[in-house]
């Protein structure tokens, strides 16, 4: 893996989850130490070992490592395409210590109720179906009983129905946090999250943002991603210049909403108007400047 995403839901943080972008002309190779060109062998993942004294922590206060397109994975089937975010499926990347989840949703360019987990347009990179996309998460749930993992998916047109199925098929719906009624419509604060020992306890260890199209009152597991939390900038061609302040909604230069943060840290490569991930930063845009990156927006 190597485009990574942060949600940083900390008390007084500023912005929780960063994209990353420079503008160089086009290099498929992977950066060093990650894969060669022709044969990527990027090294893998290891494990994620849990850390009990998080567990009487609330969920917001605590920062939890993502991954951008999640399902969009470079493969020797795919030619390592440049449209790939990953180098390791989801199982992977949260065996890895990966808790924040985020994918794309779109319909299915056969015609059928499946949403295709598509990186832009699904001729460019498919990553499989949203149902397999769950059972691989809920594999892990079942696996790691004191984990929580977050989902966050970008819905580019499917029905709400469409998402609910693939819950139901899962049972994910069973395993998914519920807010309380009265917090909904942007009324969760920071202080009103469950801990994470709270969301064990009750096994309701699965928490899904999606962008646009939730409805609570008809899928409550479902939690529409701007009332409970804000982003940083998504778009970012330059290394040095991610920010804190929220873009997603905006609610000012240097204003900090009592709400979760998403700070998008991913960075883009640009060749005549078309972004693709940067792979050349990879090293350095998931080691030092997320680690200041946590730190100048907590």
């Amino acid at each position: 893996m190597y485009i990574t995403t942060i949600l940083l839901p900390l008390l007084n943080c500023t912005s929780c989850a960063l994209k990353w972008t420079s503008e160089q002309q086009p290099v498929v190779q992977p950066p060093a130490g990650l894969a060669a060109p022709n044969d990527p062998h990027p090294k893998k993942p290891g494990h994620r070992r849990p850390v009990p004294e998080l567990y009487y922590k609330r969920y917001s206060e605590q920062t939890f490592i993502g991954t951008h397109d999640a399902a969009a994975v470079r493969t020797e089937d795919n030619g390592w395409s440049i449209s790939g975010n990953q180098y390791f499926n989801v199982s992977t990347q949260l065996n890895a210590g990966v808790r924040l989840v985020q994918a794309q949703g779109h319909s299915d360019p056969q015609g059928t109720d499946d949403i295709r987990l598509c990186h832009f347009n699904c001729a460019l990179m498919d990553g499989g179906s949203l149902h397999d996309h769950l059972r691989h998460v809920k594999d892990f749930l079942n696996e790691n009983p004191f984990e929580v993992v977050t989902l966050l998916f970008v819905n580019t047109g499917p029905a709400l129905r469409q998402w609910a199925k693939a819950y139901y098929d899962n049972g994910l719906d069973l395993m998914s946090y519920v807010p309380p009624a009265q917090k909904r419509n942007r009324n969760m604060r920071l202080e009103d999250w469950p801990t994470i020992a709270e969301l064990v306890e009750s096994n309701q260890r699965l928490i899904t943002f999606l962008s646009r199209g939730a409805d609570e009152d008809l899928v409550p597991f479902l939690l529409p991603e701007f009332d409970y939390l804000f982003e940083t900038n998504f778009i970012n061609d330059n290394p040095w210049e991610f920010g804190c302040d929220a873009s997603r909604p905006w609610y000012g230069q240097h204003y900090t909403p009592n709400m979760l943060a998403l700070v998008n840290h991913f960075l883009y490569a640009q060749f005549l108007g078309f972004r693709y991930p940067n792979a050349t930063f990879a090293n350095t845009t998931n080691k030092v400047h997320m680690e200041d990156d946590q730190t100048s927006c907590s």
